[in-house]
């Protein structure tokens, strides 16, 4: 059983790192055991976030934790004489619960992205006539306008600019269906990859809704 001399100063590193404690169970009975609880994380993918010390006559302390990649290393099983390594490896993995927690969720961003320009309808499944086509290339100019007007980063700005620059050509080729679902696609995929907060993806939600109004894109 470890001194409670030891485990505050888990406690203590805990603080350090900027981590909120009540998202960390922790049992000290029997050595040290720490689960952290990833809906705090928002993620839509739960992991199991877990840290245990025993000791060891021999080694001094056995560690196992989850997730277990620490600069550079793969395991989530190791043996430690000295209690400074110890508490140091608690250190990575709770360095590596706040990396996660910064890092976006890209499937779940797309997945909310995607709800924002879910269609009501299919179009027809074929080409635009000559008429529809000068009306849609006119409409991707005024979006592109719009989007160089936006309050936007200017490595977004120029992305979606460059989308619908292409967009104005697949059109030519393409039937009302492909065209829509390359179109919405390419937007959601071009707002999560730019990692937008959802004020910036609404914005752009805003804008293209606004310049088509429900034209081929329902």
């Amino acid at each position: 059983m470890l001194f409670k001399a030891q485990t505050n100063e888990l406690f203590s590193l805990i603080s350090d790192k900027g981590i909120d404690s009540t998202h960390i169970n922790a049992e000290r009975k029997y050595g040290f055991r720490a689960k952290f609880d990833d809906s705090s994380l928002g993620s839509i993918d739960k992991r199991e976030y877990y840290f245990s010390i025993d000791e060891d006559s021999f080694y001094g302390y056995v560690v196992n934790y989850q997730p277990g990649q620490f600069e550079g290393e793969h395991h989530t099983h190791s043996r430690f004489t000295s209690w400074k390594n110890t508490v140091k490896h608690f250190g990575y993995w709770l360095d590596q619960i706040t990396r996660e927690h910064k890092v976006p969720d890209l499937w779940a961003e797309a997945a909310k992205t995607a709800q924002l320009f879910a269609p009501t309808s299919t179009p027809a499944d074929d080409k635009f006539t000559r008429t529809e086509l000068a009306e849609v290339q006119g409409q991707l100019r005024l979006l592109q306008l719009s989007f160089t007007q936006a309050a936007l980063p200017e490595a977004a700005k120029q992305k979606l600019i460059e989308l619908t620059q292409t967009a104005a050509v697949k059109a030519e080729g393409f039937t009302k269906k492909d065209w829509q679902g390359w179109f919405i696609g390419s937007l959601i995929s071009s707002i999560t990859a730019l990692a937008m907060n959802p004020t910036q993806a609404n914005e752009v939600y805003k804008l293209v809704k606004a310049a088509f109004g429900g034209l081929f894109l329902n």
